[in-house]
């Protein structure tokens, strides 16, 4: 009984990725006729072409993905810091939850107003720095359950023996928090990934990521590129998936 449960949640988890690999390499899919249809791989070579505007937008989600993970992982680890030996620290941390208690498309809207006033709305530029100003909050809230007691006293006691801030910094917090430090880039990584109203809004179109461009082909009842721009997406979280299942094994 076990064992068939196991298969069924994992063929349930599996369904959707092969429902999206199938209509990705079908053309001319009628309903109810799933195996008669004719299959190709025109969809995939034309979306590696190098004037396909789907490659140009898994580029862009790359690159935007990855700033924000970066910028918003040193400085989360920074801040937080801070904050953590700050006096005052509940009440800060309260304020980073502030993000998280309306939807993206709402705080995209209320930043559109100032980022018109800056000329950034349209920009690579504004989606970076509005996706950050959402996402950086989160960095500070995951890098909060790290500073425990036992890295604080870990902390003063470095600074009894005689250890600057930069060699407690470098030498003890650097190498406790490698773990957490991972885990906020994967995790920012993904958020920005996915990342759709604040884009969508910030953005006004000019720029297309990866989910802006899924949604358009949805909108259009194309299931066949809406199928490829999916199987794009979820490609960096089953790299994730593998690279942690080969470290569990």
């Amino acid at each position: 009984m076990r064992k068939l449960t196991y298969i069924s949640v994992g063929f349930l988890l599996l369904f959707p990725l092969l429902a999206l690999a199938y209509l990705s390499i079908v053309s001319n899919w009628m309903f109810p006729q799933l195996i008669h249809s004719n299959f190709t791989f025109r969809y995939w070579i034309e979306t590696f072409s190098s004037s396909n505007t789907l490659l140009n937008s898994f580029v862009t989600s790359l690159l935007v993905a990855f700033c924000i993970a970066l910028v918003a992982t040193t400085f989360g680890f920074v801040v937080s810091l801070y904050i953590m030996f700050h006096s005052q620290q509940k009440k800060m941390l309260s304020l980073a939850f502030y993000p998280y208690l309306i939807s993206p498309v709402i705080f995209g809207a209320m930043l559109n107003y100032y980022f018109i006033r800056i000329n950034l709305t349209g920009t690579l530029s504004g989606i970076l720095f509005a996706q950050w100003l959402y996402i950086f909050p989160y960095s500070i809230l995951l890098f909060s359950t790290f500073w425990n007691d036992r890295i604080k006293q870990l902390t003063f006691q470095a600074f009894t023996l005689g250890a600057s801030k930069y060699q407690s910094f470098i030498k003890i917090l650097i190498p406790l928090a490698k773990p957490w430090l991972l885990l906020c880039f994967i995790q920012c990584f993904l958020i920005s990934w996915f990342e759709y109203g604040i884009t969508k809004v910030i953005g006004l179109g000019k720029i297309n990521t990866l989910p802006i461009e899924t949604m358009k082909f949805i909108n259009e009842a194309n299931p066949h590129l809406a199928a490829v721009s999916a199987g794009l997406m979820i490609f960096p979280l089953l790299l994730i998936f593998v690279a942690f299942m080969r470290r569990e094994w």
